[in-house]
């Protein structure tokens, strides 16, 4: 009877020791729970993305990450991702609130794909290449093995500089916006992301696309403009626009001039002389301006009824606006286009659909 009694206590405190190992591992993965972001990304235009630059903003409990250094991103079947973190805000304690991770994922179309950034590691390996930001006393130096971007302080002009390898795109105009910039602040050092903010205007660059997104913010409605002059002399020059179906042509020069504006109820192609050379329900916020030798593609975020473009047989790119904000991008490539370019006009503006928690 004894010896039952003994074999009964020593069986209850197994099965009590065995609770709490469960216990304790029920914990530890509650902890690892707490202290990985989940999120996905989704391709929904319907086209492959390759190394498709794309920004995650998360939100971190306070006190969870002192530093975002101490970050890693995997993938849906564990893998690590190379990636750029950033603390964008943090809590009064000093640890992170805001957080946002850059890197290049590459969905297929219509894709989803599932991530996670775990909290408490650095990243094994360290990206290799990439974005680097050099500072001067007059400008900022955006540059990687493909691109160079020189950004005057001053403003006058923004952008002084853009090579595309050995081939510079700007010409002695630069590139000017109606904002003038304020005190330099730089969000993003690389390097998959370069952002620069210089007060209402901000510059952002990626690692994986040679294009520049250049933003303007106003807490009023006001015109906005980014006037750029590129080298683009080869005469003619050639141009298209996105409307629905392409629509194309050339500038021979001398008074030549092509405009892109709403007129009517409808998105107008028009001559210099006000003639209508075509007439769409919809624009797809992007183009081409184009040489033998040098292709600018642009693109307007969400261009509104009072968006116009025009483009100027000397090389000028004028693109204009009503409201508080223009987001326009130029990307540089040579020519052929299909053969440089790592990215079509359309999915520049169509980016991929981030969806967190």
């Amino acid at each position: 009877m004894g010896d039952a009694r003994r074999w009964g206590n020593a069986l209850l405190l197994r099965f009590a020791r065995l609770a709490m190992v469960c216990i304790g591992l029920s914990m530890a993965r509650s902890v690892m729970a707490a202290d990985a972001i989940p999120f996905a990304i989704e391709e929904t235009a319907g086209w492959r993305r390759y190394g498709y630059p794309v920004t995650v903003s998360l939100q971190c409990l306070q006190g969870k990450l002192r530093d975002a250094g101490h970050t890693r991103l995997v993938n849906g079947d564990g893998k690590e991702i190379a990636a750029q973190f950033t603390a964008m805000s943090t809590w009064p304690d000093g640890s992170v609130r805001g957080l946002d991770v850059d890197f290049a994922p590459s969905p297929g179309p219509m894709e989803r794909l599932s991530f996670r950034v775990e909290i408490g590691e650095p990243p094994k390996g360290t990206p290799r290449g990439g974005l680097r930001l050099v500072e001067t006393a007059d400008e900022w130096v955006v540059e990687s093995d493909a691109i160079r971007h020189r950004i005057r302080r001053d403003g006058k002009p923004l952008l002084t500089s853009i090579a595309f390898g050995k081939t510079e795109f700007i010409a002695p105009g630069g590139v000017k916006t109606t904002i003038e910039p304020g005190p330099v602040e730089v969000l993003k050092r690389g390097p998959f992301n370069v952002t620069i903010g210089m007060g209402d205007l901000r510059l952002s660059y990626v690692s994986t696309k040679s294009w520049v997104e250049v933003t303007q913010r106003s807490t009023t409605n006001r015109e906005l403009v980014v006037d750029a002059h590129f080298v683009l002399s080869d005469k003619p020059l050639l141009w298209d626009f996105g409307l629905g179906s392409w629509m194309y042509g050339t500038l021979a020069g001398g008074g030549d001039r092509v405009s892109l504006l709403r007129a009517a109820g409808a998105w107008q192609v028009q001559a210099s002389d006000g003639s209508v050379l075509a007439v769409a329900p919809t624009f797809d916020g992007c183009g081409h301006f184009a040489d033998a030798q040098r292709a600018v593609a642009f693109g307007v975020i969400r261009p509104g009824e009072d968006t116009r473009i025009d483009l100027h047989p000397d090389g000028r790119l004028r693109i204009e606006t009503r409201g508080s904000e223009l987001t326009a991008y130029f990307h540089f490539v040579g020519q052929p286009i299909p053969v440089t370019a790592a990215t079509s006009p359309q999915a520049m503006v169509s980016p991929l659909k981030v969806i967190t928690p």
